[in-house]
Order: C-alpha cells, then structure tokens, then sequence
C-alpha cells in the first residue's frame, strides 16, 4: 500500500489545478491519469478562462461587478442553475486566479475583443471577462514535453505549429502588413528549428500553454504524476472514501489517500453506453474529445452513492462536427467553430435543402437535433473556399484536391448537381442559395438573423459589407461538406456542493470524494455564458477542492 494525502484521478484542467493547489499547501499529491498522455480535454482546448472581476480586468480598466455577471449566468442558464455554486464561482475565481498566479508558472492574461456568448442579455459585457494562458516553452518541461497532450492537428496545430489567438490577426493580415509578416516569420522560423530536436514545435499555445505550465507547477511543487494508470475502484472505510485501487504496470496496486480522492478524469464522451443513454443522435454523434474520456470517476462515484445531477439543458457542449477518411483510411474529426460556417458565404442545408439555423450560432447543434437535420451539409462557393477554407481544407484552397478525391469534399459546376451529389432536393437548394444570396445583398438574414448580433458579427469577416456574416453564394465550382452533431465536452455529472464535495442521493456528503472538471456535473448546466466557461470552473472548483482538503485534520 501507498499512502498519499490526496490522489487525483485525471490530469486535465481540473485535475491539474487541484494537485498544484493541494501541493502548495504542502499535502502529498499523486495524480493518476490512464492514458499516454497528461492533459485530458483541456490540452486540446482553447484554454481560456471566463472570470468576471479578475485582478487583469481591473487593472485594465474594465467596469465589471459580480452582480453583474450573477444576473447574466442566471438569465442565459435559467431556473436549473445551482446558485449557492454559482455564487462560490464568482466569489472564488479571482482568488483562485490570484493564487496560482502568484505561487506557480501559471499564467494568464487578459484576451481582449471577446464579448460574452449572449451581449444582449442583461448583466453581459462587450470585453473584459475573457483571460487566455501566456504561451508556454515546452522545453523548460524537459522529459514530459512529449508526454502532454498534443493540439488537435487539424484546427489549431496544422505540422505541430501552434498560433495564440493573439497570433491571428497576424496570421490574416500577413499578405498585407509588413509587421504581420514578420510577425510571422519569426514564429514559422521558431517552429522550423524546433522541429530540427522535437516531435512537434515547442511553442505552447492555448490549452496546452495551461497543461503544460500547470505539468510544470506540479513537478515544482513535488506532485507525483503517474500515467498508464487507470484508477479500478475507490477505496471506502466506514461509509469514508479512504483511497483508490490503481492498475500500474499490470499490477494492482492500492494508494490511501488521507485527506481525500478528487475525480477529474474528463466525463463519458467516449461512453458508447452512457451516450446511448444522455446524448441525442448517438449513432451520428462525434465527440473531439480523448478516447480515454469513457466516464470513469462518475461510474465509481455513483457505485458508491453518488448521483448524477440531471436535469441539465442538455448533457454536452455541442459542436458541429465532420468525419474526413483519407485514402489511406485514416479518419480525422474536424470542429466547424470559427473558421467557415460563421463566415459570409457558408449556409447549412438539410435533406430538404433548407436552412434549419443561424449558422453562426454557437450552439447550432441544438438547431440540427431540434429541427431533425442530422446529418446536413455545408455549402459554399469557389470564392468561399479560396477565401477562408472549409473544414480540413485550409484557406487558400490548400488540401482541396486530396480531400475531393478522398469524398470529404463534394463539388459540382451548379447548384442543382450539387444538391443531387448530396441527396438534397434539387429545386429546394437553388431556392435556398438564391434568398441567401439576396440577403447578402440587403445586409440582412430575414430568417434566421445571422449576422444580426454582436456574438455573430465578431467571427464573421469585418472586411465583408454590408454584414460581416453575409456573403453570396454565386461563383461556381460549388462545394459542400457533411456535418454531425459532436461535443468538446459532456456536461452530465456527479452532483456536488460548493466546496466540489461528493453528494448522495439524500443530498449528504460522501465524505473524503470530491469531483470538478467534466466529472462534476456543469455548473451552467450545459449552457455556457462565455468563452473559457469550461475552464474556469475546473480550476476554480479543483482550487475549491484542494483548499477543503488542506483544511482536513491528517
């Protein structure tokens, strides 16, 4: 037997912040993680965090206020929201900010330009809440460089070279300002040369900058980080959870945890059964998550008496999802966020050859399950796709040969052949590309609003007039790219109180269990306020859980 004052089950966000914080209060720390790799679902993030009234906001100048921000959660989630835990989040996320960059490597800083997902909702502000990690240098990680989680290749890590979301004004302005250019030059010069020593560039951006530095923190602080370990069961003394049985090198071995057992192994995404069961579509659904994610820490939690917190708007945060299988039979899943359906000139269609949504909308899986258009397509142009790509394709077209030939790609020379290459009525497509294209012109979507609020308009194209989320449909060859419904996260989890505890169905603590992350069930219920809305609770809470178990008598 071993015996830790905590084990952390997972080594995401959560995970991670909790160790680091458990550490720094000088508890003893093992993080287990099952698979190859540390990072979980926020390695493949955006990494941002969503904190109202964090100490770079204020010192920026933003006029902000917890009421605030309370009045906006409780209006965009609605009756379900849990306020005792909401209020501990607003309360609490500062601090924990505060904490960790004050006594670890991690780092934020404020991400300007990011109004919240609803600006129109009362308590919502235009800027000032968003905060993203500062790039990170893999090699002050040494040998668990390789070991993080690496991007998604295909959205925001093409090669291994990762951009920060301060990079991309550099990175669509470089054929046009000479300080863009060399902007990034100096970036795509870095990358080369690292790539000369490592697998991949050692520029960390995004959600494995957060990994990374938080990797970092907890070697820093003697955190003992163990992987190809998955956690078998939990451990309980008299109705106590005393530690955690783990499967280490064929061997089962079991780890006493004194204060107490964090579950953080990054929700059931990749749980055929538990989707069958909370996700709509299933046979359809693709989620972006880690194979890993199979629902581990709620599945024990529950057999020792926890309860799942049901009742959410829905069990996952939605995102548009395609499937691309080369011709070798590789298969790639690609995220359709800010790149091509928010752009002017991309409509979504479909079996009927109708628009159903906004294609701009952020939650526009909620219209596809809504209205039955599962699976649909995207349909654009030859400028479209010259212009901003589509799906795998990269602007400029690149790729657009290997992936027609492949058929992720479909294209015709008209609209009615493209509409009878995809299966969709013929005469309904040319009538739906026709009222767009007189939307375009107008500056107004007149059934759907895209490009109506501020939300749409800040990923449209600014350049594009007179709405930067309108564009027509006119310059043939015309593409089209079927599209799923997917997650980047399940929502569903263990019910927990302010302080991340474990409850019971009887709504009393499962002493010595706690749970944040995915493994937790969300705090906005399945509708995020904002950019960064999974990330910060994951910190917040895994901080709220740490600092309850350095509470605990030894």
């Amino acid at each position: 037997m071993i015996e830790k004052d905590v084990v952390v089950v997972g080594s995401g966000g959560a995970g991670l912040s909790a160790a680091v914080v458990a550490a720094c209060e000088g508890l003893d720390v093992l993080v287990v993680e099952k698979s190859d790799y540390f990072g979980g679902t926020t390695a493949l993030s955006g990494g941002g965090i969503w904190i109202p009234m964090s100490a770079p906001a204020i010192d920026a100048g933003f006029h902000d206020s917890l009421d605030a921000a309370r009045t906006y959660v409780r209006k965009v989630v609605g009756p379900t929201i849990d306020l005792d835990q909401l209020d501990r989040f607003l309360e609490t996320a500062p601090k924990a900010l505060d904490y960790l960059m004050s006594k670890t490597d991690v780092q934020f800083a404020l991400e300007p330009g990011f109004p919240d997902y609803q600006p129109d909702i009362e308590g919502a502000v235009d800027d000032g809440r968003l905060l993203s990690p500062v790039p990170y240098d893999g090699k002050h990680l040494g040998e668990y460089f390789p070991l993080i989680r690496p991007p998604l290749s295909e959205f925001n890590a093409p090669g291994g070279f990762m951009i920060a979301i301060g990079d991309m004004p550099h990175l669509e302005n470089m054929t046009r300002s000479l300080k863009s250019l060399l902007h990034m030059a100096r970036l795509i010069g870095r990358f080369l040369i690292d790539r000369l020593r490592y697998p991949r560039g050692t520029r960390l951006t995004m959600g494995n900058a957060f990994v990374a530095r938080l990797v970092r923190s907890a070697l820093d602080n003697g955190v003992e980080l163990w992987r190809r370990a998955p956690v078998m069961e939990l451990v309980e003394e008299q109705s106590r959870v005393t530690g955690v049985v783990v499967e280490r090198d064929g061997k089962r071995v079991e780890v006493r945890a004194r204060r107490g057992v964090m579950l953080a192994s990054g929700g059931f995404s990749a749980n055929p059964e538990m989707r069958k069961r909370y996700i709509p579509y299933p046979e359809h659904h693709v989620s972006l998550v880690p194979e890993s994610n199979t629902g581990d820490g709620i599945n024990m939690g529950s057999r020792i008496g926890g309860t799942l917190d049901e009742g959410n708007v829905s069990n996952a945060m939605w995102t548009v999802m395609s499937l691309a299988t080369d011709l070798d039979g590789n298969t790639t899943k690609y995220p359709h966020i800010f790149m091509d359906r928010p752009k002017p000139g991309c409509i979504a269609v479909n079996r009927d050859g109708r628009r159903f949504t906004n294609e701009a909308n952020l939650n526009m899986v909620k219209d596809m399950h809504a209205t039955d258009s599962v699976p649909a397509h995207l349909i654009c142009d030859r400028k479209f796709i010259r212009k901003y790509g589509l799906g795998i394709v990269k602007p400029g077209g690149l790729g657009l040969k290997k992936w027609l030939k492949a058929g992720y790609i479909v294209s015709a020379p008209t609209v009615r052949e493209l509409a009878e290459q995809i299966g969709c009525d013929p005469v309904n497509l040319e009538e739906t590309v026709a009222r767009m294209n007189q939307f375009a012109a107008e500056g107004v979507d007149h059934d759907f609003g895209k490009g109506s609020s501020t939300a749409d308009r800040g990923i449209g194209d600014p350049r594009n007039k007179p709405n930067p989320s309108l564009g027509p449909i006119k310059t043939a060859p015309f593409y089209a790219v079927k599209i799923l419904p997917g997650d980047s996260t399940t929502t569903l989890g263990l019910k927990v109180n302010p302080n991340a505890q474990v409850l019971n169905e009887n709504g009393e603590v499962i002493e010595g269990l706690y749970a944040a992350g995915l493994d937790m069930n969300s705090l906005w219920r399945g509708v995020q306020p904002a950019n960064g809305g999974n990330n910060a609770p994951s910190l917040t809470f895994g901080y709220i859980a740490a600092m309850d178990m350095a509470s605990k008598p030894g």
